[in-house]
C-alpha cells in the first residue's frame, strides 16, 4: 500500500481513495497517524506563536 503524501487535502483525498479499496492494516494507519501527529507536533509551537502575536494587536 502507498505512502500518504502531498498537503493535508490531498492525504485526506488519498486516504478516502485507500479506505474505499478496502480497509488498511493497523501497521499501515499506525504509521501515518504517527507521522501525522509528528508533523502537527512540529508546527503546533508555529500556530501558537502567531495565535500569540496576533492577540498582542
Amino acid at each position: 500500500m502507498d505512502d500518504l503524501h502531498g498537503s493535508a487535502s490531498e492525504r485526506l483525498r488519498q486516504l478516502d481513495d485507500i479506505v474505499s479499496g478496502g480497509e488498511p492494516s493497523n501497521e499501515w494507519l499506525t504509521r501515518h497517524l504517527r507521522q501525522t501527529l509528528s508533523e502537527l507536533a512540529e508546527a503546533e509551537p508555529v500556530v501558537d506563536a502567531e495565535q500569540d502575536r496576533r492577540e498582542d494587536y
